[in-house]
Formats: C-alpha cells, sequence, structure tokens
C-alpha cells in the first residue's frame, strides 16, 4: 500500500499495490484509514498477476 500526498489536487491518495484499488480524500486521517482496512479482491490480484505475467514473457 502507498499513501502519498497529490499536492495538486490538496488531497492524500491511497494506491494499493496488489489489487490497484484507490481511495482519494482531503480529510486527515481518512486515507490511512482505508488503507489499513482495505483487503483485496483475491480474483482479481490473481488476474492482475495473469495479466502481467503474460505481458512480461
Amino acid at each position: 500500500m502507498r499513501v502519498v500526498w497529490d499536492e495538486l489536487r490538496s488531497v492524500d491518495v491511497a494506491v494499493c499495490g496488489s489489487c490497484t484499488e484507490s481511495f482519494t480524500s482531503s480529510r486527515p486521517g481518512e486515507v490511512d484509514a482505508w488503507a489499513a482496512a482495505h483487503i483485496c479482491d483475491a480474483e482479481l490480484v490473481a488476474l492482475l498477476a495473469l495479466v502481467t505475467n503474460r505481458r512480461a514473457a
């Protein structure tokens, strides 16, 4: 999970490195709470891994 500050839009952004789901908020702590509670969709993670591996091959 990566949480960054988007200075252009003045919001925090969290992006999951496994399923690519993201969450954006201007409220302090909201993105961190989402990141801590996030659970990846197992099917989506498997599909993304399959597609990524095929493209790399």
